[in-house]
């Protein structure tokens, strides 16, 4: 019997890039705090703020989800005879891909440019022209051609990056202060370097570290995760202990052989990646398995049971992010435990085709648990800077999402609901760059873009219409790219 696909994993994919393009593009300086980072107002960056808003679900649940395909990747090519070594290989380089990535997206990006004296239509050509150049860089050529031509362009796209990223560098000018120290030939051109290595986007550069350490943990431990979960408080003693100045945990956790690609301190999102790859263990023996498969025209629906624990499922989300963002501690520790009580149980009588929903379900229930009762700890949940509750909260919370959407997708398969989801999270490299890279140069060079941020801004609702149609467009394109098979990938 073929094995199932896991529709689900694309859609939680496909739903968090959405929520991240949404967040990016809207308006939230005329929206309420809930509608932004909990410690990112309008009025700005605020650390004493505690608790969490659906804005800070966003990455969390994409490192989940990157650590739940973890185990149809890796495992796939043990599958097909490829050696460990080699796996682990390519986790380095699928990391170094994904950092050259972060590196090239925040060097074209348009306010960059503006620094460098590029502006008006130039500028956005040049960042439109960056896209452009992500494809030969990251598409797996699906069409037939030489061998040698297929190895060929990726490497001229490479050389043209480095090429564009160099000349728009040059045009930086040095501080005064610099410049008279007569700095050398060598030295000048080193600097310059480390503009443009430093000069990368954060998100994609902890994701490219994850991708690989997460991938390399997760390949030593394969079909024992006790071992993977039991080198985590290893990981976490290291970070609690490296404020003590002299001791051996912070020369470890200082030590970087270059700190523009690793920090130990990105090393703390394991929390989130192993609890991931756990459930992509559960929903990958779940696909595999004669149990697996989607509910036939007649067969029985079991609707009350499924309806529950789709309903009980989100609930468990909007109450945890509420209550978090209100800070209402106690009831919010009381009514999970109540809700997480029901889900169980309504999720344990659902047939045997269902079983990994109990499985995602038992496992969600418990970190989230663990997650409240470390809430008091660090001065409380946040996840700037990050705390310990955010890690466990975030992935109990990936856990129920994620059963949602196998009951959705993969049991009922209800695609209409969930395609451009599941499209967008074939390609999600396209969908987070698109609007940056793509919409606002073509928008602002039919000048209908930066000039119409004043109208946007005018009421509330037009501010969340414009986040919507942005990530509806974002989206649409990446939809558009998966189903023409024209994929990014590292």
């Amino acid at each position: 019997m073929k094995p199932l696909r896991a529709d689900s994993l694309d859609a939680l994919r496909g739903l968090t890039i959405a929520m991240m393009v949404l967040c990016g593009t809207i308006i939230n300086w005329v929206l309420p705090p809930w509608m932004s980072h909990c410690q990112v107002p309008a009025t700005g960056f605020d650390p004493s703020i505690y608790g969490i808003t659906w804005v800070d679900l966003v990455f969390p649940f994409f490192l989940f989800a990157m650590g739940a395909a973890i185990p149809f990747s890796t495992c796939a090519k043990l599958e097909k005879g490829e050696r460990i070594l080699r796996v682990l290989t390519d986790a380095l380089w699928r990391g170094l891909k994904l950092a050259f990535f972060a590196i090239f997206i925040q060097n074209m990006y348009p306010w960059i440019l503006a620094d460098a004296g590029i502006e008006g239509s130039a500028k956005w050509l040049t960042t439109l022209a960056a896209f452009l150049l992500l494809f030969p860089l990251f598409t797996r050529i699906p069409w037939t051609m030489p061998s040698a031509l297929r190895r060929a362009i990726p490497i001229i796209a490479i050389i043209l990056a480095c090429w564009m990223m160099w000349s728009i560098e040059m045009r930086h000018q040095f501080p005064d202060d610099y410049l008279t120290t007569d700095p050398s030939l060598w030295d000048m051109t080193r600097r310059r370097l480390l503009h443009i290595l430093y000069r990368s986007n954060i998100i994609i550069l902890v994701l490219a570290n994850m991708a690989t350490f997460g991938t390399i943990l997760y390949t030593i431990t394969i079909g024992r995760p006790l071992v993977r979960v039991a080198i985590l408080p290893f990981i976490m003693a290291i970070l609690l202990c490296r404020t003590a100045d002299g001791s051996w945990q912070q020369t470890v956790a200082q030590w970087t052989p270059a700190e523009w690609l690793y920090r130990f301190e990105f090393l703390k999102y394991l929390f989130i990646i192993v609890p991931g790859t756990i459930a992509g263990e559960q929903l990958r023996r779940w696909t595999l398995s004669d149990a697996a498969a989607a509910v036939a025209p007649g067969e029985p629906r079991h609707t009350v049971s499924t309806a529950s624990t789709v309903i009980l499922s989100l609930a468990i989300i909007v109450v945890n992010v509420t209550l978090l963002f209100g800070r209402h501690l106690v009831a919010n520790l009381w009514i999970t435990i109540l809700l997480a009580l029901l889900t169980s149980w309504f999720a344990h009588r659902l047939p045997v085709r269902n079983s990994v929903v109990k499985q995602l379900v038992y496992t969600g229930a418990y970190i989230l648990v663990v997650g409240l009762f470390f809430e008091a700890f660090e001065g409380g949940i946040r996840k700037d800077d990050s705390t310990f509750s955010y890690y466990f909260v975030t992935s109990g919370l990936a856990f129920y999402c994620l059963a949602m959407l196998v009951i959705i997708c993969d049991i009922y398969g209800w695609k209409r609901l969930t395609a451009p989801f599941i499209g967008a999270g074939r390609n999600p490299m396209i969908a987070y760059v698109a609007p940056t890279m793509l919409l606002f140069p073509v928008m602002n060079l039919l000048g209908v873009g930066d000039s119409t941020t004043e109208f946007w801004a005018s009421t509330w609702w037009l501010a969340v219409a414009r986040g919507l149609l942005f990530t509806a467009l974002a989206v649409a394109v990446a939809c558009l790219c998966s189903r023409l098979r024209i994929y990014w990938r590292t």
